[in-house]
């Protein structure tokens, strides 16, 4: 168990996404992929534990679950491999399942390890038109009873069409957003709902309104600036405790080894301090979007 799965509930997030891989995301298949590697690397720029589950969906398989409950530092990038665009769209299927999916997930977890915040986002580009185990009605109210339980829902749609589909799934009009199905506009949406993921995860932000996001790149700056400051801070301490007793324990042995052998791969300040919440930089994925 890691040191931010030992902490309490208190501040713990747990994330879902439903991620459209429907045929008509080729175009932004890329874009997509550098978009959720880069909404990833900003949760893990984090202290605050948190936890995520990824699902993909299409009508070969309306529910591929890629992470479940999985260590925020632990999720691995997206690549052309694990996301392949194709066939159409069962969106109701897709969140039906994951919010039986993930109540199911929350019951079985032990009390302490519950998280106090729950957010869903529902990624996708198109409206529905495949779904054979869920009707709408169902959907809508399986969300407004989640709603009502605490939950945060976010409704991304690259289809303005579609954000029709996020009233009628009982998601408010505040919680929902339409990008351009273009490099500049899906970029922008990614890093937008990064940083109030963010905001929401780490500060007096109350809820996941993606109408209310004008501040939250300076407040997400402002959280990863104090972690690293923190980070570099515990750093000089390990140092100087090392130098001050080389018979310290493993982590001082480990920095004494490296002293010894310069290539060992000492970690870098801002992610692999000792005490820190996350593992070593070469266990994290850090994706970006592709630029020209």
């Amino acid at each position: 168990m890691t040191q931010s799965q030992d902490k309490s509930q208190g501040d713990r997030t747990h994330i879902c996404m439903i991620l459209d891989r429907t045929g008509s995301m080729e175009s932004i298949k890329q874009d997509t992929i550098g978009g959720f590697n880069s909404y990833i690397a900003a949760q893990k720029s984090l202290p605050t534990p948190a936890t995520f589950t990824l699902v993909q969906f299409d009508s070969q398989d309306p529910f591929e679950v890629i992470h479940k409950f999985t260590d925020i530092q632990m999720v691995a990038d997206l690549t052309g491999q694990t996301y392949v665009p194709r066939a159409s769209t069962p969106l109701y299927d897709a969140v039906g399942r994951g919010i039986n999916d993930l109540k199911a997930g929350l019951g079985a977890l032990p009390e302490a390890l519950r998280p106090k915040k729950i957010v869903m986002v529902i990624v996708t580009d198109g409206q529905e038109n495949a779904s054979r185990e869920f009707t709408g009605a169902q959907v809508r109210k399986m969300i407004a009873d989640a709603k009502e339980a605490g939950w945060q829902f976010v409704f991304l749609s690259a289809d303005e069409s579609a954000i029709s589909d996020s009233s009628s799934l009982s998601i408010d009009a505040s919680n929902a957003a339409f990008f351009k199905k273009s490099r500049a506009g899906a970029n922008e949406m990614w890093e937008r709902v990064a940083n109030r993921s963010v905001a929401y995860r780490s500060s007096g932000v109350h809820s996941m309104r993606m109408d209310a996001a004008g501040d939250d790149a300076l407040i997400a700056k402002q959280l990863k600036a104090e972690y690293a400051a923190q980070n570099a801070s515990a750093g000089a301490s390990a140092g100087v405790g090392v130098a001050q007793n080389p018979n310290a324990g493993a982590s001082a042995g480990a920095v004494v080894g490296a002293t010894q052998n310069p290539n060992a791969g000492v970690a870098v300040p801002d992610v692999g301090v000792v005490g820190a919440d996350v593992p070593p930089r070469n266990e994290r994925s850090r994706g970006r979007g592709k630029k020209n």
